[in-house]
């Protein structure tokens, strides 16, 4: 993100709620062309496409008779139709169940009257009955009956959501609880033949009861002007006669269908009479074609569903629309019912419903259709689950139907108000006052609206249209109702024509029009302009400004358009009110062009999108406290879909799937089975064979279709034979394809006759089904269709209240989070959380009745909430055994996508976010996480609360699972059907390593059997933290049964082998699998359902791991694992101990088991040595470094040995000791530069025939190329410590054997660019040349440490590339381990001579101790000019040019960051890194000549002759030394000798010596000396030396001849390296011989004393002033260079200071003006801007508190001065801000501001002598004179005077505001 200025957090954005407003159009001399709203488009398009005919019903049925649905839910249901556009719920509460009770039960039948209270009381016992007889799915609600208020809300609510209710009593079937209250009140049977759902219509008592039961129904149902009722009347006694005609058939066989015709006229007749229309069901209407048994009253309307089957024979559609009946199309085949998956329609097959096609028939005029939800088991899913699945195919099968216009529309002309609505019948009108203003608007008008009906009055939502004055033109314009608190309710689908505002109002009452001008949001740049259009002549008004000076605006008209063209002035933000407009302008230099404002709430998230790519990176909100915000840009995705394949082809990918394609055949082993991913389904390639056809085959399995001997049983196989059998059908391997697109196998029975087996699906199970009505499987192709999209998502996350602002592309985004519930939030008064372990539930209760926690709003509406885990059951039993205890494991929510249900294999414990507390916060519940955030719950989710079993697998830790089974102590049972059984064993790993319990202990100690079945998984396992420990991972790894591997049960004697692997030290350790981590976000758990980790066999085993760490107690004994080699420590744990307070502190000096008394220091600690922690368990201690989790990849390499153990003196901690073992090394190669290097296997072994197999490798890659027989070690990272990788070689029938090659960084190596990590931006120039280096085996080296003939040719950029910015504030972070640092750049010259700096560029490199930047640990800060005078002005380059260096500090690991702060461009080659390894590999340096390394730098040495101090530029200066970036004296030193620079050089003459002057002092880079041609160095080295190598190169990549002693040679490379070369008596003469410029760095000898190590601790290299001077310039201040301050003037330093402040920029770019004169408004603004933050000086803007302020350049600091009682003015109104300000004055307001913020000036140690004029300082500034004089601020003139009413000069100013901000910085530290 742009780092953004503070004053921008203050910007007012207003964005246009483009959903609830709409704008005028500004006036225009001739009305403008508009068009209509979507809104009103789409509602002209509806009354087009209005069907004109009897089609008027569109219904959604909802089965609320079998299973209760609260009145929330059954809202719901209502939200989701109302919005699909159905006009009709039809609520079955009476269908099997009656879960509708009326206020009033009582019946009277044949003159008996039965109590409403016994009435009810018979249904609700009728009701448990049915719930009880529930037996697939356990059924048992809460509570089981709506109640009439219940109802009468169901009611209201429809008709606000502009729905009919249609209530649905079956009759005289589908009754079992109205039959079962008819049967127990009156005493009599009233079932037909023994139906436990059907009423007998022959029975006068069973008919009599039922249907004065009905007409209470009725009565209510139409009181609450309800139109129809359906009786249902469908499938009578079915459940007594399920097969053949069933019910209606026995009536008729038996000659009593006639008393069924009759009971429906009678239950129509008695709807009719009530004024509503009956309905019913088909299958019973003239069953079977049965006209001669009476006729049905045709005005019921038939609901019709099917056409039968099997005998079942209803009366065709077409038939019943023949004889009058209006049909709704209730097609079956799109019902979705509860429980029936197969039966369930999915949103995609609802797209295909045709109102016309009913079962069987086509009705072209239909009067209706109906999409049923069924609850034929009502206890399969929940409410909400049925809610969540069934939304998208109400969605769907909505947008199907026709649309219905009923709507009608009245007017009143009196007014001009018209109101449009289903059936309004009249409207009166009367305009009322209701002031100017509401809500913060302004009123356009206001009116009391009536509607009326034929049913009375209407108050629903309707679209209402209004006169608006056009005095409101170019407003925002919303309307809305008055509410009952005086609220307005708003409405939406503004539009604007022809003077009338058109919206749809939500309700009726008191409607009212309001404006308010348009707000529009402009950025404009600073100095520039930017241009809108708006409607309309608007040059009449005269634009308004709210503060001058920030923006100016001109205006112009042509064409009914008004050009406005705002002109940028100043920094700033102002509205500008043109008539009615308002634009919010922010004038600006940042790179933003536009804003916006986003809208989050706490915890959601807001998406964007937006065209193009804006990924720059710039994604940081300047407050991310407040919102996150996250940036993806696509170019290109594709989109992949099934297609079923036409025909089948060879080579062809196919997948088989259902007709839905949400069930795959998936191969797994050998095994098929099913999936609904489809990213686990079985890709399958179709071949051909020329004789049989085409078959399918996947990984060498081939399909088949399997039978049994004479095809007893027929299943799906799989084979890995392909083959055609001849006799019978035992093995069928080749395909068929239908037309239809069905997978078949054409199978010859035994006698010769030919079936079609097609491949299906039954329920879960592939198998193969000659039926063709059974679910099919199809061949589907994937498509993938690439999409260009080329756009960039913008997600903006709530964090927390308040407001933050970022800049994406071009756009400023100021985000708003708020704290809202959004759209779709749970809003229920109360929260359930379901019982639940997986699919089964868990009752609190052992009567089996409550398996729920209902939370009321009232308990949770605190900000902390309810804890979930101190709410509910603490513990329970599952609905499948009661004696079984379950322990709470946690809570969770569901979204609607896995609703947890008692399905089969339905687990959802891993599919949704796990919860710990809940709370009603802002009128909706939500739930905490894991990660402490709160967040909605959706409505449509479920909240579980989550049961295992606790179990005693583990000591350490309570461990919790889901599934029984036996332990070993004794011989399991055989009850596996012959299936045999499994092992679970669960272990713990402690922080070192060791396991609990041993291995040889898991099968007695922690192991569980269990039955296997095929595919089952191992459950849940979910260990819990507790006090002493926390999991960090879980892993499984398999294992096998040793010995009696064929029985079915398991023995106490058993043991079981568990799959392990070699480690690179050669030990062995499980082959586990990670099935969690800490960082998962979730509890820590392993769920085998997940993470597939199921059992493949009988007698197979998993072992599960729980990885600990401890938790931090006083008490616990420490660990820790020392590396000897590299003195650092490796990792440490604690151990947890018992302790109370009554004992003794654990020490290992009273806790640890091991032979002989422990003491403080170095102990034999043995092998068997232990502590007995707090879980009682002895905890042994682990030797073996390679197996410690978590330790460095190099302790991983079997390199390392334990060598010794100590105990400290305090006796907590335990330290084992380890080295590295030099014979576990095959080969040493020496590193001395970071490019790869490639060795071959014969390095490594004798006989190269065998196989090699890379395994790890450390700080790098290393890849093997077979057919070469070579290596290649890629260093990724800086070497640090040796690197290493290891070779797996194994000969034919041997083991591996493991060799181990180690890659040691000699004592300086060079580094490429790449190595850093850069921020900000920096692009890579050059190609890359891709060399390798020399191979160096240890001791063997051909080559100077240094050197290397991969660059002997480079001439540029090393290895062809650099890094380059040009962008001020980039930087680059370098990370090495050792003693010094050179930094190398390509450079550049932008001078003409030395005195030119104006274009320099100029980097700031710090170095931090350790592996972070952070400022304790800054070591060395260097400001370096890197311009290159010798190079070619502006064109050429000084390529590989060291830039800077550091030498001799400590030993250590270190931080450089290189950061670019002014000029074109920083560069950067490469780094070269020197003492790495320090003293530990002098041995290997040794062999190579190349120990003890000393260097120097061959320019200090030059330097050491002269006088540097009197030649450096004071720049450079410290007192009396010279920074050592310019000389380094003791660098000089450090080889003994002396080096001249001679010109015109031979060897006769020796040449002429060159004087070192002071341009060689000062001219850069001051790293190296350049030669010419002719010009020579002269080294006369003293010491003896086995090796004297001088660093190299040529500058420019020209080709350079020289000499060294007379010798001739070429330099062709620019890349700076070691050269060897032969003093002759100490003598050494290095002479450039030809153009170009050779470059010497530095001169290095291998046989001079160690390196001193003492480092000096912090060496600023470059002088305070510039240090200064960089950081100006990285915070962005250009530091002007004034002429009229001299570097020796008093002031100069003082001055500087306020600039390097950013406090004063000067009055010109060049000039201070020192003695000028400073006004008092002047001062004001420097005290502001130096002890103020801008973004509160920006809220004083506009603020004048005195007179002549107001309007004044300065007026917003003269605001804060007077605020902060600093400033009083001259007088009570004015404050003369242009008088010059005297020096009393100036005294006065520092010595304020200091007592206003409490700062306490010191005393200072020798302050000027009291002043002989202090009689003449003012009376009101004596006290602050005095003051500053004692604070040491003020001194005085020469002559000791003050001079108060003198006039202040600025540069008694600066030197004041210097020396006072010097003291509170002090004083802030």
């Amino acid at each position: 993100m742009r780092k953004l200025s503070k004053t921008l957090l203050s910007l007012l954005l207003i964005a246009a709620m483009l959903a609830s407003f709409v704008v005028l159009p500004a006036a225009a001399e001739e009305p403008a062309a508009e068009q209509p709203t979507e809104a009103v488009q789409a509602a002209e398009t509806q009354a087009d496409d209005a069907v004109k005919t009897n089609y008027e019903l569109s219904i959604v049925m909802l089965d609320c008779g079998r299973k209760y649905f609260s009145v929330d839910s059954i809202k719901q249901i209502i939200d989701n139709a109302s919005a699909a556009g159905f006009g009709y719920i039809m609520l079955g509460v009476g269908n099997d169940g009656m879960r509708f009770l009326l206020d009033d039960m009582s019946l009277a039948v044949n003159g008996t009257t039965y109590s409403s209270e016994k009435v009810a009381a018979a249904i609700k016992v009728g009701n448990k009955a049915y719930d009880a007889s529930q037996t697939s799915y356990s059924y048992a609600p809460t509570t089981d009956e709506l109640t009439q208020s219940e109802m009468d809300a169901v009611l209201a609510y429809a008709k606000e959501k502009g729905m009919g209710v249609i209530p649905m009593l079956n009759t005289p079937g589908h009754m079992d609880a109205i039959l079962a209250a008819a049967t127990s009140l009156t005493g009599t049977n009233c079932s037909y033949n023994g139906s436990v759902r059907t009423i007998d219509v022959t029975n006068n008592t069973a008919v009599t009861f039922t249907q004065e039961l009905l007409k209470k129904y009725v009565a209510y149902f139409a009181g609450k002007g309800c139109q129809y009722f359906n009786m249902g009347a469908d499938e009578y006694a079915n459940d007594k006669y399920d097969s053949g005609s069933m019910g209606f058939g026995k009536l008729q066989n038996t000659g009593k269908y006639s008393y069924y015709v009759e009971y429906v006229n009678a239950v129509a007749a008695l709807i009719k009479n009530a004024g509503m229309t009956p309905m019913a069901f088909n299958d019973g209407i003239y069953f079977a074609n049965n006209t001669s048994s009476g006729t049905f009253d045709t005005d019921i309307v038939i609901c019709y569903w099917s056409n039968g089957w099997n005998g079942y024979t209803p009366m065709p559609a077409s038939d019943l629309a023949s004889k009058g009946f209006k049909m709704v199309n209730t097609n079956g085949s799109y019902y979705w019912v509860l429980g029936k998956t197969d039966a369930q329609c999915s949103a995609s097959k609802a797209k295909d419903f045709d109102i016309k096609s009913f079962p069987g028939s086509t009705i072209n005029n239909p009067s209706g259709a109906m999409f049923c939800i069924w609850a034929d088991y009502p206890g399969a899913e929940t409410e909400a689950s049925v809610i969540s699945k069934t939304a998208d195919t109400i969605a769907a099968f909505g947008a199907t139907l026709p649309k219905i216009d009923d709507n009608k529309t009245v007017s009143d002309e009196a007014t001009g108000v018209s109101v449009t609505a289903p059936g309004l019948t009249g409207i009166t009108v009367a305009a009322v006052d209701k002031g100017t203003e509401l809500d913060g608007k302004k009123v356009a008008g206001a009116w009391n609206i009536e509607l009326t009906t034929e049913n009375g009055s209407y108050t629903g939502s309707a679209a209402v249209k209004v006169p608006l004055d056009g005095n409101w033109t170019g407003c925002t314009i919303t309307a809305g109702v008055m509410n009952e608190n005086g609220g307005i309710d708003y409405g939406k689908d503004y539009d604007i024509k022809d003077g009338f505002l058109t919206f749809t109002a939500p309700h009726f009452s008191t409607v009212v029009v309001l404006a308010e001008p348009q707000q529009k949001s402009l950025v404009v740049p600073t100095n520039g302009t930017k241009t809108v259009e708006e409607n309309g002549n608007l040059t009449g008004y005269t634009p308004e400004y709210s503060k001058n000076g920030i923006v100016k605006l001109d205006m112009s008209y042509a064409s009914n358009v008004t050009t406005m063209t705002f002109t940028g002035l100043a920094n700033g933000d102002v509205s500008v009110t043109v008539g009615n407009l308002v634009y919010q302008i922010t004038v600006t230099n940042e790179s933003y062009s536009s804003k916006k404002t986003i809208t989050v709430a706490v915890g959601e998230t807001e998406t964007e999108t937006v065209k193009g790519d804006v990924t720059d990176g710039k994604t940081t909100v300047l407050d991310d406290t407040h919102a996150k915000v996250d940036v993806k840009y696509v170019d290109q995705e594709t989109t992949e879909t099934l297609e079923k394949a036409s025909r089948l082809t060879s080579g062809l990918k196919v997948y088989i799937s259902d007709s839905s394609n949400k069930n795959f055949l998936q191969l797994s082993g050998e095994t098929l089975g099913n999936t609904q991913e489809f990213s686990e389904a079985t890709e399958w390639t179709v071949g051909y064979d020329s004789s049989n056809g085409y078959y399918l085959s996947s990984n060498g399995y081939y399909l088949k279709y399997r039978a049994s001997w004479r095809g007893t049983t027929r299943e799906l196989a799989v084979t890995t034979t392909l083959k055609q059998t001849s006799n019978w059908d035992t093995y069928v391997n080749y395909c068929r394809y239908s037309e239809t697109s069905e997978l078949y196998f054409e199978v010859t029975g035994w006698n010769g006759s030919y079936t079609n087996y097609y491949i299906a699906l039954s329920g879960t199970d592939w198998t193969v089904s000659s039926s063709s009505s059974s679910a099919k499987g199809y061949a589907y192709t994937l498509k993938t269709t690439p999409a260009t999209v080329n756009q960039t998502t913008i997600s903006f996350t709530g964090k927390q209240v308040g407001t933050t602002q970022v800049v994406i592309g071009d756009v400023l985004y100021t985000i708003v989070v708020e704290d809202k519930a959004p759209d779709g939030a749970m809003t229920a008064s109360s929260l359930t959380i379901e019982y639940w372990i997986t699919n089964s539930e868990v009752y609190e209760d052992t009567a089996q009745t409550i398996r729920s926690k209902q939370i009321a709003a009232s308990q949770a509406n605190t900000d902390d909430g309810v804890e979930v885990e101190g709410i509910v059951a603490g513990t329970g039993n599952p609905g499948f055994d009661k004696k079984v205890t379950v322990y709470y494991w946690q809570a969770m929510r569901l979204d609607a996508d896995n609703i947890q249900t008692n399905d089969e294999g339905d687990d959802e414990t891993a599919d949704g976010t796990t919860f710990t507390h809940v709370r009603y916060y802002n009128g909706a519940w939500q739930y905490k996480n894991l990660s402490g955030e709160w967040h909605y719950f959706l409505r449509t989710d479920q909240a579980v609360a989550y049961y295992l079993q606790k179990t005693a697998v583990t000591k350490e830790i309570d461990t919790f699972m889901k599934d029984w089974g036996y332990n070993t102590s004794t011989q399991t049972p055989d009850w596996s059907g012959g299936l045999g059984q499994v092992a679970l064993t669960v272990a713990v790993v402690y922080p070192d390593g060791t396991v609990s319990p041993t291995e040889a202990e898991m099968y007695s100690h922690s192991t569980t059997i269990y039955h296997y079945g095929t595919d089952r998984d191992i459950g849940i396992i979910a260990p819990r933290n507790n006090a002493d420990y926390n999991i960090a991972r879980i892993t499984v790894t398999d294992g096998t049964r040793d010995t009696n591997k064929s029985d079915n049960v398991w023995y106490p004697n058993d043991t079981i082998t568990w799959n392990k692997v070699t480690d690179d030290a050669g030990v062995q350790w499980y082959d586990e699998r990670e099935v969690w981590n800490k960082s998962s976000g979730t509890t820590p758990m392993v769920n085998g359902k997940v993470s597939r980790e199921t059992w493949p066999e009988k007698n197979t085993a998993k072992l599960v791991l729980i990885y600990l760490e401890a938790a931090p107690k006083e008490s616990n004994l420490k660990v820790v694992y020392y590396d000897d080699t590299y003195k650092q420590q490796i990792t440490s744990s604690e151990i947890v101990m018992s302790y109370t307070t009554e004992q003794d502190m654990p020490t290992y000096f009273n806790s640890l088991k091991n032979t002989g008394e422990v003491t403080a220091g170095t102990i034999r600690l043995e092998d068997d040595a232990y502590v007995i922690n707090s879980s009682g368990v002895h905890q042994t201690f682990n030797k073996n470094i390679s197996t410690v989790p978590g330790v460095a990849a190099q302790y991983r390499s079997g390199l390392y040995k334990y060598v010794s153990a100590d105990v400290s003196a305090d006796g907590k901690t335990l330290t084992l000791h380890y080295q590295i073992n030099a014979q576990n090394l095959t080969k040493y190669y020496v590193l001395d530069f970071g490019l790869p290097v490639r060795f071959k296997l014969s390095d490594l072994v004798r006989n190269e025939n065998c196989t090699a197999t890379v395994k790890t490798v450390t700080n790098g890659t290393l890849t093997y190329d077979e057919s070469m027989k070579e290596f290649v070690y890629t260093p990724t990272d800086v070497l640090t410590t040796l690197a290493t990788a290891n070779i797996a070689i194994s000969y034919s029938g041997n083991s591996e054997q493991m060799l181990r090659i180690g890659f040691i960084p000699a004592t300086t190596v060079y580094y490429e660019e790449s190595f850093a990590n850069y921020s900000g931006t920096w692009n890579t120039v050059g190609m890359k040349l891709g060399n390798e280096q020399a191979k160096e085996p240890y001791g063997q080296a051909t080559n100077s440490y240094g050197f290397d003939p991969a660059y002997r040719e480079n001439s540029a950029n090393s290895e062809g590339t650099v890094a380059r910015t040009t962008t001020v504030g980039s930087d680059a972070t370098f990370k090495f381990n050792g003693t010094g640092l050179e930094l190398y750049l390509r450079t550049k010259n932008t001078s003409v001579n030395a005195e030119d700096v104006t274009n320099h560029s100029y980097m700031l490199v710090q170095v931090y101790e350790g592996s972070e930047a952070t400022t304790d640990h800054l070591k060395r800060m260097s400001f370096v000019d890197v311009n290159n005078l010798f190079v070619a002005k502006d064109t050429g380059y000084g390529y590989n040019t060291p830039c800077w260096t550091v030498n001799d500090m400590a030993l250590n690991d270190y931080t450089v960051v290189v950061r670019f702060v002014k000029g074109q461009e920083l560069a950067i080659d490469g780094f070269r890194v020197t003492g790495t390894q320090g003293e530990r590999y002098e041995k290997a340096y040794a062999r190579d000549g190349e120990a003890n390394m000393q260097t120097a730098e061959i320019r200090n040495m030059v330097l050491a002759k002269a006088d540097v101090p009197a030649l450096a530029d004071n720049w450079y200066k410290v007192g009396n030394d010279v920074i050592d970036a310019v000389f380094d004296k003791e660098d000089a030193a450090r080889i003994s000798g002396a080096v001249l620079i001679k010109k015109n050089y031979n060897e006769s003459t020796g040449g002429t010596e060159v004087t070192v002057d002071k341009d060689l002092v000062n001219i850069g880079p001051k790293n190296e000396i350049y030669l010419n041609q002719g010009e020579a160095v002269v080294m006369q080295l003293t010491g003896s030396y086995a090796s004297v190598q001088v660093g190299m190169r040529s500058l420019t990549g020209e080709a350079v001849s020289y000499k060294i002693n007379g010798t001739s040679a070429t330099m062709n490379s620019t890349v700076d390296m070691y050269y060897k070369v032969v003093p002759v008596e100490g003598k050494l003469v290095i002479q450039n011989v030809s153009g170009g410029i050779l470059a010497l760095t530095r001169l290095k000898v291998t046989s001079a004393t160690t390196a001193s190590t003492n480092d000096s601790g912090v060496i600023p290299q470059t002088t305070p002033e510039a240090i200064r001077y960089a950081m100006a310039l990285m915070r962005g201040i250009d530091v002007p260079q004034f002429t009229d301050v001299a570097e020796d003037a008093w002031y100069h330093d003082y001055v500087y200071d306020l600039v390097y402040r950013g406090v004063v920029n000067g009055m010109t770019a060049t000039t201070y003006e020192p003695e000028g004169k400073l006004t008092r408004a002047q001062f004001v603004k420097l005290l502001a801007c130096s002890l103020e933050e801008a973004e509160t000086l920006k809220t004083y803007e506009g603020q004048h508190p005195f007179t002549d302020s107001e309007g004044h350049w300065a007026e917003t600091y003269i605001a804060w001065a007077k605020d902060k009682g600093i400033v009083e003015g001259v007088s009570a109104t004015e404050f003369d801000p242009e008088a010059p300000i005297t020096r009393e004055q100036m005294a006065t307001i520092f010595g304020r501001y200091a007592l206003k913020q409490g700062i306490e000036l010191p005393k200072d140690a020798a302050p000027a002598e009291s002043f002989p004029d202090a009689d003449k300082i003012s009376e009101y500034a004596r006290e602050f004179v005095e003051l500053m004089r004692i604070a040491g601020i003020l001194n005085g003139y020469e002559d000791g005077t003050f001079r108060p009413q003198g006039n202040a000069t600025r540069a008694e100013a600066a030197k004041l505001f210097s020396l006072f901000l010097s003291i509170t910085d002090k004083l802030a530290k």
